[in-house]
């Protein structure tokens, strides 16, 4: 199987702004690639670092406390996972400068991006739509971060 093969193109639908279906996917929603040489290249073992690291359980202890901050600490945070929808998952590869690095290094990341919505009324409070960001770099989790979008 080439580097390529392992992306896929629905029937009818383009990819958003460069990016391709990959064979990866978590909680039913598909990781799209961008599609340069080098996130192509570098997906497999970023991939399989989050999976080892285990996606769910970055989500509950790096997610889960960033997100409810202090406006909702008293939130309980089985609720809170329960109430988040994964509704788009974007990965892609680059060189990061120190001054925006999870590092505070210049380097090369592998940079997933999960995009979440309320998908019940205990979050729909807290949220319209929260990406969440996970860095990894030689075989592992070097940082996250989030943003309102």
């Amino acid at each position: 199987m080439g580097l390529f093969d392992k992306f896929k193109r629905h029937k009818g639908e383009e990819p958003s702004s460069g990016y391709g279906v990959s064979v990866y996917e978590y909680d039913g929603v598909a990781v799209e690639v961008e599609e340069d040489e080098e996130s192509l290249k570098h997906v497999d073992e970023d991939f399989a670092c989050l999976q080892k690291e285990g996606i769910e359980k970055i989500i509950r202890e790096r997610f889960i406390p960033w997100f409810k901050g202090e406006q909702f600490e008293d939130k309980d945070d089985q609720k809170v996972f329960e109430g988040l929808r994964v509704f788009a998952i974007h990965y892609h590869y680059s060189r990061i400068i120190a001054e925006y690095s999870p590092t505070n290094e210049d380097g090369l990341f592998g940079q997933f991006e999960f995009d979440f919505e309320s998908a019940d009324d205990y979050t729909a409070d807290m949220l319209e739509a929260t990406a969440f960001e996970v860095y990894v770099q030689d075989g592992k989790v070097v940082g996250t971060d989030g943003y309102e979008i």
